[in-house]
Order: structure tokens, then C-alpha cells, then sequence
């Protein structure tokens, strides 16, 4: 968020789009396409701005604006979409969107971040692998020039499953990615999160968390260790990213639920 005139470049010359989600009103600036001009609109809430990254963009600023970058690297469109075919990739049609289209998908996306990026060390990988993901399914679905095509309806294997699990249960104190264990199965990303899902029932952040909580209940059912140990031990960033993900799951903070369970 800023609230002056700002002139900024994108990200370089590379292989992807960047998908530019605003969160506020902002007057029209200016862009340069490639040192070409091109006429601006004003943006509303949910606004998208989409630019190419293999051409050189820049833009004049001169309103508050507020907005959440997604890049999208065709690698990772491929992964997503295409089922890491290495021939394909997807074309956007517009260099820029107008400002009347508005997408609430990908604002409500954008926000899901929001605490994220205020607090970065909680963030579970997971997690923002998945919220990426989706707004890169979305997207390309939406704007895309290849449609998404149907996900198999397959689930884990058993030998996928229990390896995932005895996984994630030795590695909870680490910031675990879904490429891990997509690798532990054989599976792309985006095959390995479809499947999980659908034989776990929920995404694999979520349960994650769930497996983190459990965890902490244990160490503060047989250990004395202070919450801030437990905490490490779980992969939770520090105490206070334990108690409020512990107070919301289970509904009292660990320290009353182990004084509960002590009574």
C-alpha cells in the first residue's frame, strides 16, 4: 500500500504474468509498454491490471493504491494447468485489462493473504502454495487462452498415504511445501493436492494445522515443557501463533486446556 506518486518497474524481463489484484479506488496513472504509452483507467475494488512479463513495463502512480501482485511463471501455469506438458503454455489475450472487469475470485484470493503477509512467519507454505495455486487455476481458466481441463478423480494410493503421513508426522517442526510431498508420491503438485484432498478431505495446509494442534496437545498433556517449546517443537512461529491457532480450533487457549486436563 502507498499513498503517493510512485514510479516503479515490474519485475524484470522473464516467462510469466503478473496479475495485479486492487483492494482500493485509484485514479488512472500512466503505463509504458515496451517505452510505448498506453491510456489507463481509473480502478475499483477488484480491479485487475495484467501484464507480460517478457516485454519491459512501466508505471506511473499518482494515487493511493492498494493492491496484492500475483506472478505467475509458465512453469508454474503448466504445473497447474497443463499438467507439466513442456510444449504448451497459456496466452493472455490483453496486455491490460479494462478497468470495468472486476474478478471476486481473485480479490477474495488476494485478502485470504492479507494476514499472511502481515505476519510472513506464520504463514504456513502450504497454505500460500495453495492460495497460488488457486489463483492460478482461476486465472487461467478465466483469461486463458488453453481451458483448465477436469482433474482426475483419483486419491492417494495407500503406500502415497501412509508415506505422507509418517512424513508430516517427523517433519512437523519444519515449514513443509506441497513439492515435497507431491515428490514423496510421484505426483505433480498440482495432481498430489487434488488427490489429497479428495482422500483426506480437506487441503493438505488445513490438516497441517490440525496435525500441529494434535501435537500440542500431547507435549502439553505429558511434558512440562513452557509453551513456547511446544510451540517450536509444532513448526508454529513463536507462542502467539500457537495460542491463537490452538484457541480456535479447540476453543480455549493450551494453557487453560492444560490446566483443564491437570484438574
Amino acid at each position: 500500500m502507498r499513498d503517493n506518486s510512485h514510479t516503479a518497474e515490474t519485475f524484470g524481463i522473464q516467462d510469466a504474468i503478473l496479475c495485479t489484484v486492487h483492494l482500493k479506488h485509484m485514479d488512472p496513472g500512466h503505463t509504458w509498454w515496451d517505452g510505448r504509452h498506453l491510456p489507463t483507467s481509473e480502478m475499483t475494488e477488484g480491479s485487475l491490471h495484467v501484464h507480460d512479463l517478457r516485454y519491459n513495463w512501466t508505471s506511473e502512480l499518482i494515487d493511493a493504491f492498494d493492491c496484492v501482485h500475483f506472478s505467475f511463471p509458465q512453469a508454474l501455469l503448466r504445473a497447474v494447468v497443463l499438467d507439466d506438458q513442456p510444449d504448451s503454455r497459456i496466452e493472455i489475450a490483453a496486455r491490460t485489462f479494462d478497468a470495468e472487469r472486476t474478478d471476486q475470485t481473485l480479490l477474495h484470493l488476494a485478502r485470504s493473504l492479507l494476514p499472511g503477509l502481515a505476519r510472513p512467519q506464520e504463514v504456513s507454505r502450504l497454505f500460500a502454495d495453495h492460495v497460488i495455486s488457486a489463483a492460478a487455476a482461476h486465472f487461467t481458466s478465466a483469461y486463458g487462452s488453453v481451458r483448465l481441463v477436469n482433474r482426475r478423480n483419483g486419491r492417494l494410493a495407500p503406500w502415497q498415504q501412509a508415506r505422507v503421513l509418517e512424513y508430516l508426522a517427523a517433519h512437523l517442526d519444519t515449514d513443509i511445501t506441497v513439492s515435497e510431498l507431491a515428490a514423496i508420491c510421484r505426483q505433480s503438485s498440482s495432481h498430489f493436492a487434488h488427490a489429497f484432498r479428495a482422500t483426506m478431505g480437506m487441503p493438505p495446509h488445513r490438516f497441517l494445522l490440525g496435525k500441529r494442534v494434535g501435537r500440542a496437545m500431547e507435549l502439553l498433556v505429558h511434558t512440562d515443557q513452557s509453551l513456547g517449546e511446544i510451540a517450536a517443537a509444532c513448526g508454529f512461529a513463536d507462542q502467539s501463533h500457537l495460542t491463537r491457532v490452538f484457541s480456535r480450533t479447540v476453543g480455549v487457549s493450551p494453557g487453560r486446556w492444560r490446566h483443564q486436563r491437570a484438574e
